[in-house]
Formats: C-alpha cells, sequence, structure tokens
C-alpha cells in the first residue's frame, strides 16, 4: 500500500439508513401534499426560478476565450488538514482541453468576492470532493440563477460531490441523498427516454460509448435514487433525468441531469479522470477503476467541450488582461502530494488575517 501520508482522506462513510416509506412517496396523493407543502415552506429559496430567454445551441457567441470559476475545497490531509484548500488538476486539465482557463473561488470567499468573481467568469464548476454544500456554494448558485434570470447565459456544472450539491441545494435538504455502493467502480450509463431531446446527450454521438460498457467512473458513496429523485418534486420539476447507473447492489441512482430552463448540468461521474488520473499504488495496480479505453477519452472530451461550448456564450470577463492573467491558474505549481488518489493537485495557503 501507498504511505497513508500521501493518500487523500476524501472518502466519506455511507450515511444511516432510513425507513423507506420516509424517503418514498410514490402515492399520487403523497406527492401532491409534497408538492403544496414546498410551496408554502419557509425555507423556500428567496430567489425566483424562472427561465432565462434562450437555451442551448441557438445562443449567440459571446467570447471566444472563456475562463470557469472552479470552487476549491478544504484539503483533508494529516499535515494541512481545515487549513489549505486544493483542487484536483484533472479539472483544470479538463476545462483547458476544450479551450477554457480556469480560475480558483475560495471555499472561504465572502459574498462580495464571490459575485466579483462570477462578474469576471463565464461558469462554475462544482468539483467532487468531500464537504457538504455551505453558504458559500449556495450564494453561488443563487447568484447563476439571477444572472440567467436578467438575461445572462451563465452555466454550472456539478461534478460527483459537485452534483450532489446541485440535488442538495436545489431541494434545499442536505440529507436527501441516499446511499449509494458506487466506491471505485465503472459503471454503463443506461439513458432515460429524455436524454435524445436533451442539450447535453443530443451535443455528441460520442457519449453513445457510456452506454455499451462500463466506462463512466465513479467514486461516491452518496447519490440519489432513480425512484426518489422521481418522487421529489423540487428535483424532478427543476432537472431532468438523464441517465442512471445501479451500484453494485443492484440499485439505480441518477447519473446525469440537466436543469430544464437554466444551463445547469450535473454528473456523478468523473468525466475528468479518464484522461487525466492514472495513479498506481506501491504495487503498481492503479489506484482507480478508471477506464482509459480511447471510447472513454472521446466522451470526457465531448462533455469539456460542451461545457465550455455554454461558457462562451456570455461576455463576463476581466477588467484588464493583467487582471486575467494573475487570477488564472497558470500562476500556481501543481503537486503530487496526494498521489495516488490524485495525479496531480493544486495546494492553496490560507488566506491572509
Amino acid at each position: 500500500m501507498a504511505d497513508a501520508v500521501r493518500l487523500p482522506i476524501l472518502q466519506r462513510l455511507p450515511p444511516p439508513a432510513r425507513p423507506l416509506h420516509a424517503r418514498r412517496m410514490a402515492a399520487g396523493a403523497v406527492l401532491l401534499a409534497v408538492a403544496l407543502l414546498a410551496v408554502t415552506m419557509p425555507w423556500t429559496s428567496s430567489v425566483v426560478r424562472t427561465a432565462p430567454v434562450a437555451l442551448g445551441a441557438q445562443r449567440k457567441v459571446l467570447t471566444a476565450y472563456p475562463v470557469i470559476g472552479v470552487f476549491s475545497h478544504p484539503l483533508s490531509h494529516p499535515e494541512k488538514n481545515g487549513v489549505h484548500e486544493y483542487i484536483a488538476a484533472s479539472y483544470i486539465k479538463w476545462i483547458e482541453s476544450a479551450g477554457g482557463r480556469a480560475v480558483r473561488i475560495p471555499f472561504t470567499a465572502s459574498e462580495d468576492e464571490l459575485r466579483t468573481t462570477l462578474a469576471h467568469v463565464n461558469g462554475l464548476l462544482f468539483p467532487g470532493g468531500d464537504p457538504s454544500p455551505n453558504a458559500q456554494a449556495k450564494f453561488l448558485l443563487d447568484t447563476a440563477i439571477e444572472l440567467n434570470n436578467n438575461g445572462t447565459y451563465f452555466p454550472v456544472w456539478g461534478t460527483c460531490l459537485g452534483f450532489e450539491w446541485l440535488v442538495q441545494l436545489t431541494a434545499q435538504d442536505n440529507d436527501v441523498l441516499d446511499a449509494t455502493d458506487a466506491q471505485n467502480i465503472s459503471s454503463v450509463l443506461d439513458l432515460t427516454p429524455e436524454a435524445s431531446s436533451s442539450r447535453l446527450w443530443s451535443f455528441s454521438s460520442y457519449f453513445h460509448a457510456l452506454t455499451t460498457a462500463p466506462r463512466s467512473a465513479n467514486f461516491h458513496h452518496f447519490g440519489i435514487t432513480a425512484e426518489h429523485f422521481a418522487a421529489t418534486p423540487s428535483l424532478s420539476a427543476f432537472f431532468t433525468a438523464l441517465a442512471t447507473s445501479t451500484d453494485r447492489q443492484g440499485i439505480p441512482y441518477v447519473a446525469a441531469i440537466e436543469a430544464k430552463g437554466y444551463p445547469f448540468y450535473g454528473v456523478q461521474f468523473h468525466p475528468e479522470k479518464n484522461p487525466y488520473e492514472y495513479g498506481r499504488q506501491a504495487n503498481g495496480v492503479l489506484f482507480g477503476d478508471i477506464d482509459h479505453s480511447y471510447e472513454a477519452l472521446l466522451a470526457s472530451q465531448a462533455f469539456a467541450h460542451f461545457f465550455i461550448g455554454e461558457a462562451r456564450k456570455n461576455d463576463h470577463r476581466f477588467p484588464t488582461a493583467a487582471d486575467e492573467f494573475a487570477n488564472v491558474l497558470y500562476n500556481h505549481l501543481t503537486t503530487a502530494a496526494l498521489y495516488p488518489g490524485f495525479e496531480s493537485v493544486y495546494i492553496f495557503d490560507p488566506a491572509p488575517n
């Protein structure tokens, strides 16, 4: 086994089991009651969720050089626990492979800092990781909704934990997730009937390869089952489920979603790992069950090009070229400190007091 100091502590224990009847409201009368209750509950977000002017390919390209804001996470590491933050370099490579660039959005940034950053970037990425969504994550998603409501086409992408955050924040319930036995497993995607007409899935025929062999890399103990998603009005009204996968216990969970009225997308799997994560344990065995086939790489690239293409549809930019260069992650060195869990990562020092 690899030296424990070099391994990321990024796995979460499965949640405690909850009664099935409390999680699965399939009866029509119960669904109606839940829908009516959701309208009147005081925790309902004050952000009005109305569709932007237009979605999809018909939007004009407004920037040839999109910049993506990537949310960094606290670093669970024996030497730097709870102080530093990190971003896996595979996300940045994935963005750059499609012509995008990336800047960091700190996990503990103030609302003013977050608002300023979103005004300068063309899209937002919530990556995989460990923590629950914080106030900053909620502010970012609410602001992205407001931008779209006001006519700015602003895309959001969530991968793995980022997918889960989109689900939790939309449901306004951190306990909405289900336990899934899908840690370190490659899976097949089963498309829903809605996938073929969706913005995401209709983008590329390369996605078809994910439905014919286990090529989607999964590293999660949590998710939301297909049944639970369909029985949760706040989710099924806002998102369309595009694909499901089955965990080791044979339970189908939602693997891909897109918002019905916003350019928001989430995948429970990791498209960035197929081309960029090759870590090996001390015995030479690959750390992750990740498919590196030609077909998997093409699908990964198609996801990246779709998201960056969405980010080209607004004209956000930094005030000057110097400001932009000072913020893009070209200026930060990567490290192999978390190998083999990640081949390389960006580690950020704590903000000065």
